[in-house]
């Protein structure tokens, strides 16, 4: 799927993705896991691009294996910095879904940033955490990013970064009741 870097992009995203979940027979629980996780990942990806000044097109791809699902957004940002991953990946996850959501308000209560909708600059309140949330609610997140002459790499400090490549991991089986 490619979507241009606007948050309008996000809620046909979300519903190709939806449709496809359940076409596999995901739970109702588990598309809700993915879906924000996912929204999290583009939404990160858009911001990405939008403070590269890039209006590169954002690339979604997934796929559905039996209970394994795997996402793939490449945006063409400057890269998730070394600072931030390690801030997100060491930060002790929340003991409840509660002491989680009162996390996030109160840092987004002290962070606005503006992202397009619709072609417009539009305030954008709820930007921060999306790595958190995506490390709730996913089995993996990976992050790598294209560089120059085509490689990947999983080192921030390269210079050649051209864009980020989040990968999120979901097994439904692991989540069964």
């Amino acid at each position: 799927m490619f979507l241009p870097p606007d948050l309008a992009s996000i809620r046909e995203f979300r519903r190709a993705l939806r449709q496809s979940l359940e076409e596999n027979t995901f739970a109702s629980r588990d598309i809700q896991q993915i879906e924000l996780a996912a929204d999290e990942a583009l939404t990160n990806s858009i911001s990405a691009n939008y403070n590269s000044s890039s209006e590169e097109t954002i690339i979604c791809r997934w796929i559905v294996n039996d209970s394994k699902f795997t996402l793939w957004i490449v945006d063409y940002g400057s890269g998730l910095k070394k600072e931030k991953i390690e801030e997100q990946m060491t930060e002790a996850k929340p003991s409840s879904l509660q002491d989680f959501l009162k996390k996030v308000k109160t840092y987004q209560e002290g962070k606005c940033e503006v992202l397009p909708h619709r072609g417009k600059p539009t305030q954008h309140k709820n930007l921060g955490k999306g790595l958190l949330i995506m490390q709730s609610l996913m089995d993996s997140v990976k992050i790598m990013y294209h560089c120059g002459e085509g490689r990947i790499s999983s080192d921030p400090n390269d210079t050649s970064i051209r864009g980020s490549i989040i990968e999120l991991g979901f097994d439904s089986k692991k989540h069964a009741l």
